[in-house]
């Protein structure tokens, strides 16, 4: 037993380690160490094994641009300002502490930049160096020449030589000799330097990558094991979303309305779920009583036998009813069913459905009014026979809930350009905490409501709602206990003046 045991805990240790090696907070500690060590192998490349080709090439770009300045200040006007000549001669030996040399072409005159300045610099062998120079000048054309000499003690030095020249003066020969220092001491101390410049950089970066990546790593690791939590149901996990990255303080948000609106759903879920249930264990316990009755007792009794069977009928009527909008509102919302889209006259269509609820006027003493648009027919683009199942819906709503004022109104009007839609009654109103909800499935305008009120299916508004938003109409409702409710909604349409008024 105890060796199971140890077995068992070296297996979880090491399912633990192989899961640390994948963890966020791991890759992104390797990730910033790796960073530091690419970072300070490209500044070891730089710095040392690049230091000499670098230095020779910024000599070289310095030299190249003394000879673009005094051939432009040589051939910069008609007549040679030989001081300003000078100056800019001086200037770039002394900046780029380099030797300068001008002669003219039959090389009976020529000066120096140890002869301008008193501290230029001074080459041994310079005369050599000079030949050397000229030699190369001649053979290139005449026009500009490089090279790097070897020269003993003094070193490597860069040599550039050109031909300057200007407009009604001599053209004149440039040299200019710029000694390599040689860079074995100075690479020896850099690399001694950078040895423990890396050493430090490595170890900062390392306890850098350690923070910021338990910095990062920490509130999502939070939201991981509270997204476990919520997994199991519990819907009251709070995540928390004041975290300082934008990125983790967003999902936490979303995830806190996926808890509230998962809780929600869930209620919503249990109370379709009573309500149906409820809702079919009635008309099938009627059925079933006086199926019984009607064996019983009312067997040979034509007339008791029709009334019996008329409770049957219209149980069974109602038990149709509710399975089928719960067939029609699921369909709906996953999208199987279509909606036509073709020219609707909706007053037309409105005033149809009204009529069929005119019996009610006679039998239960309702009254219903119809108020159109005075001077135009607008017309809306949809599903006709889903805009009547709308007005339908409301009516219906309408009268199920009327009280003793059984007064109910159909009206059209203008609401911004688009049409608005009510259907009135003064019935016994909706309470405010229920009018959020009112649209949602099986949610009754009154908890309290006698089953003759409530014998609808409960999906009436439901339905409604998910054929207005797909015809893209607006809806609402307005209402007060005890004097009545207005549903309204508004859709875009056209209008058609009435051609019959003048």
């Amino acid at each position: 037993m105890k060796t199971e045991d140890a077995e068992e805990r070296k297996e979880k240790k090491k399912s633990e380690f192989s899961t640390d090696i994948k963890s966020l907070r791991f890759r992104l500690t390797a990730a910033f160490i790796a960073f530091a060590i690419v970072l300070m192998g490209v500044l070891w490349l730089m710095q040392v094994f690049s230091l000499k080709s670098y230095y020779q090439r910024a000599i070289e770009s310095k030299t190249q641009s003394g000879i673009t300045r005094l051939r432009t200040a040589y051939a910069a006007s008609e007549e040679l300002d030989a001081d300003a000549f000078t100056d800019a001669l001086m200037d770039i030996a002394r900046d780029s502490d380099i030797y300068i040399y001008i002669e003219s072409e039959n090389g009976l005159s020529a000066i120096s930049s140890t002869e301008l300045m008193s501290g230029g610099r001074v080459i041994n062998g310079i005369a050599f160096l000079l030949d050397q120079a000229r030699q190369q000048l001649l053979a290139s054309g005449g026009s500009e020449t490089s090279f790097v000499q070897d020269f003993g003690e003094t070193g490597k030095v860069i040599i550039r030589a050109a031909k300057l020249e200007g407009e009604n003066r001599e053209p004149v020969r440039l040299f200019i000799i710029a000694p390599l220092t040689p860079m074995d001491t100075t690479v020896s101390i850099l690399t001694g330097l950078l040895f423990w410049v890396t050493i430090f950089s490595f170890i900062l970066g390392a306890l850098l990558a350690v923070v910021f990546s338990k910095s990062l790593a920490a509130p999502i690791t939070d939201i991981k094991n509270k997204a476990k939590v919520l997994a199991t149901g519990n819907y009251n996990v709070h995540f928390d979303d004041e975290h300082s990255y934008t990125e983790v303080r967003e999902l936490a948000r979303t995830l806190n309305e996926t808890a509230y609106e998962l809780e929600r759903s869930t209620e919503l879920q249990k109370d379709l779920v009573a309500n149906v249930s409820h809702d079919l264990r009635t008309p099938l316990t009627m059925i079933k009583s006086y199926a019984e009755m009607i064996r019983d007792i009312s067997g040979d009794n034509k007339e008791k036998r029709d009334q019996h069977l008329g409770v049957i009928i219209e149980e069974t009527d109602r038990l149709s009813n509710l399975v089928g909008d719960i067939l029609f509102i699921s369909k709906i919302q996953s999208g199987t069913m279509e909606m036509k889209r073709e020219p609707v006259d909706i007053q037309k269509a409105a005033e149809s459905v009204l009529s069929v609820y005119k019996v009610l006027e006679d039998q239960d003493g309702f009254r219903f009014h119809f108020e159109p648009l005075a001077y135009e027919t607008p017309i809306v683009t949809g599903d006709e026979a889903r805009l009547q199942q709308v007005f339908s819906n409301l009516i219906s709503n309408a009268v199920r809930y009327s009280a003793d004022v059984k007064d109910i109104t159909v009206r059209f009007s203008l609401d911004g350009g688009r049409l608005k839609c009510s259907v009135i009654d003064k019935g016994i109103g909706i309470a405010p905490e229920d009018l959020e909800s009112i649209w949602n499935r099986y949610q009754r305008a009154s908890k309290s409501a006698t089953r003759s009120h409530a014998s609808g299916t409960g999906l009436g508004l439901s339905i409604a709602k998910e054929i207005l938003e797909r015809h893209g109409a607006d809806y609402g409702v307005e209402s007060e206990v005890g004097k009545g409710s207005i549903f309204w909604f508004t859709i875009k349409a056209k209008f058609i003046v009435d051609s019959n008024i003048t």
